[in-house]
């Protein structure tokens, strides 16, 4: 019985902590409201392209053989991390000519910026279910920045 006794009051003392966590779609609405500038209720690319440059500014312009360690053309989350390169990770394995697009060796702010603008008109087409160039909120908690 002394054992039922513990878990239940373990048990118990976990409530009021699973109670302040903020739910999803709290933190959905609340990114939603700071992406739309207008505040019209629905996200245009250019709301969207504005917050994802905010994003890309995380990321500081480099060296690619600072990061491509291996220099086989391909830069990995590992790679990225290792090099202290943060906001790319995420993308999984880049091709360098997708980021190093001059091929001079160096990912410059503008390259990044562009990479960026790509990647999250990729994302908010894809998100886009309705097909009207806009996204709601429904939408916009599939997008990922």
């Amino acid at each position: 019985m002394r054992p039922l006794f513990v878990i239940l009051f373990v048990a118990l003392l976990a409530v009021p902590a699973l109670a302040q966590t903020t739910p999803p779609a709290k933190v959905a609405a609340d990114g939603f409201r700071a992406v739309d500038a207008d505040g019209d209720g629905k996200l245009s690319l250019e709301e969207v392209l504005a917050a994802g440059l905010k994003k890309s500014s995380l990321s500081r312009p480099f060296r690619v053989d600072e990061v491509d360690r291996d220099h086989d053309g391909k830069l990995t989350p590992e790679e990225f991390l290792k090099a202290g390169v943060a906001g790319l990770e995420r993308y999984g394995v880049i091709d360098v000519r997708e980021l190093d697009t001059d091929g001079d060796g160096y990912v410059s702010r503008e390259e990044l910026d562009a990479f960026f603008r790509k990647r999250h008109a990729e994302e908010f087409r894809r998100v886009d279910a309705d097909g009207d160039g806009s996204l709601r909120p429904a939408e916009f908690a599939l997008f990922r920045f």
